[in-house]
């Protein structure tokens, strides 16, 4: 029997709060950026790009919440199986991408005689992917 004062279900579907964590730091570091340009190195223009790249991508994660890429991309967990490949994938693509420019880098500092950064920063990598390798060969 049912009762015709009982409230029903509602079945429109409730709007999930967007969530602001990653835009808002897309903001602060965009800022600092700027901040850091014109003040430090006196280029403000320089900041003024920088910017805007980030005000660009702060606005890409806040408002295109309802593409799935960008769902990926802002949750700190992965929402599936899926989801998760995806951000695996996506990470060993831009370590690569930026090992590969490292490895240049370093090569061409070796070739001037002058090892700098780039020699820094394949150090650290090199290291850290060590490590992990190690750690997590323990820990699975």
């Amino acid at each position: 029997m049912s009762r015709t004062n009982e409230p029903r279900p509602s079945t429109t579907a409730v709007p999930q709060p967007r969530p602001l964590i990653v835009p808002l730091t897309g903001v602060v570091l965009g800022m600092v950026m700027f901040l850091t340009a014109w003040l430090a190195a006196d280029a403000p223009r320089l900041g003024m790009a920088m910017l805007a790249i980030m005000l660009g991508y702060a606005a890409m994660m806040h408002f295109g919440q309802r593409f799935e890429s960008v769902q990926i991309l802002s949750h700190d967990s992965p929402l599936d199986e899926r989801h998760a490949l995806i951000q695996l994938r996506a990470l060993a693509a831009a370590y690569i991408a930026v090992l590969g420019i490292a490895l240049i880098g370093f090569l061409w500092e070796i070739a001037r005689g002058a090892p700098g950064a780039f020699t820094l920063i394949c150090f650290v990598g090199g290291v850290a992917h060590l490590l992990a390798t190690m750690i997590l060969r323990r820990r699975l």
